[in-house]
């Protein structure tokens, strides 16, 4: 990416956000599109019985929430995990003011903040995810996210020492936990917890017990984030295309088959603005202050660990194509990159499951 010098001229800005789909095209949809693989046999569930699928989008979580559940519960199941998705926006958003997270940043350098047993437990995971990235993905990255308004509706280049002095509250080891008392605090005042690169995935991942608990089949979507169980009343696999990061929002260069995982990607591609010809995408790399220079131009993990997927599509995304060959071979979840050079590498696991779409990629191991 190239980086335009600091300021504040906010001339021929333009903005562009991948509405309901970040980096899947959900080939399986309400209304249905057939990809160019065929449909892999699967054995349905038994109490998968009703053909007729029930249907929703809602916004939630700052993002487009699509699901799709085939099954004699699936209204309920569907109506259930909206209501769950609504309670941990309220525990976990950052732009909600009674949030519980809300509350933790108004306090920031005064007193520690006590909070629920889901939230406590949720942000003592997400720190063990900056521990993992030596700092690269930090979720006190808020007062960068909010000085170049990536969410909002004027996004710009903020002045340099604007950057510098929101540099200055992003450090995750300045979050104090109290196992004791339940309680967070922010040492310094001006700091922030920002979830973002990771709420989604953490909510997927809270909200799979849902459909198996109703013995229903289908998918929920959130912002790209997919949940999968199940196949479709037929027998056949829900297929998923992998959205092309050089295309329209309705093509893609992979089909991808899940049952019982989750699917995060990441892409620079999913939120950004352009100002003055350059082109700003909404991850930001806590060392630079800036959108993360990286050649890679998407990152998509697939994990039965909703959270794991989310973290690791962010991560990985930031750390280039250089340094994600390492991670292809964990028995944890399996990578899909894509570089500026058409290359995508993947994981040994996933190449069963993949079958690329044309469209010039260049796919090691297929």
């Amino acid at each position: 990416m190239r980086r335009a010098a600091p300021g504040k001229n906010r001339n021929k800005r333009k903005t562009g956000l991948a509405l309901l789909l970040a980096g899947t095209l959900l080939l399986a949809g309400c209304r249905e599109r057939q990809p160019p693989a065929p449909a892999l046999s699967w054995t349905s569930p038994a109490s998968i019985s009703s053909s007729e699928p029930a249907c929703g989008v809602s916004f939630l979580m700052n993002t487009f929430v699509e699901q799709k559940w085939y099954g004699e519960n699936a209204r309920t199941c569907l109506d259930e995990i909206t209501a769950r998705l609504g309670e941990l926006e309220q525990q976990l958003s950052l732009y909600l003011e009674e949030s519980e997270v809300s509350k933790i940043n108004r306090a920031a350098g005064k007193e520690p903040v006590a909070v629920s047993e889901g939230t406590y437990g949720l942000l003592k995971r997400a720190v063990s995810f900056c521990e993992l990235s030596g700092g690269q993905f930090d979720i006190t990255v808020a007062p960068l996210t909010l000085a170049w308004g990536i969410t909002s509706q004027d996004p710009h280049v903020p002045a340099g020492e604007d950057i510098e002095a929101a540099k200055a509250l992003v450090d995750y080891r300045k979050i104090r936990f109290d196992d004791e008392n339940r309680t967070v605090m922010l040492e310094e005042a001006g700091m922030s917890i920002d979830l973002g690169g990771i709420a989604k995935g953490m909510a997927a991942g809270l909200v799979s017990e849902i459909p198996e608990r109703y013995g229903v089949s289908g998918y929920l979507s959130i912002g790209g984030n997919l949940m999968v169980r199940g196949a479709k009343p037929d027998g056949s696999a829900f297929l998923f295309g992998i959205r092309d990061p050089r295309g329209s929002a309705s093509e893609y260069l992979a089909v991808v088959e899940l049952d019982g995982y989750t699917m995060a990607t990441t892409g620079g591609y999913e939120r950004y603005f352009e100002e003055n010809g350059v082109r700003y995408h909404h991850v930001i790399d806590p060392f630079t202050g800036y959108p993360a220079d990286t050649d890679l131009t998407s990152v998509t993990v697939i994990s039965r660990d909703g959270t794991l997927a989310d973290a690791m599509s962010t991560i990985l995304f930031m750390k280039g194509s250089d340094e994600i060959i390492e991670y292809l071979d964990s028995e944890e979840y399996w990578v899909i990159a894509v570089d500026r050079d058409q290359n995508v590498v993947t994981s040994p696991g996933v190449r069963p499951r993949l079958t690329p779409a044309g469209g010039g990629y260049h796919f090691n191991g297929l």
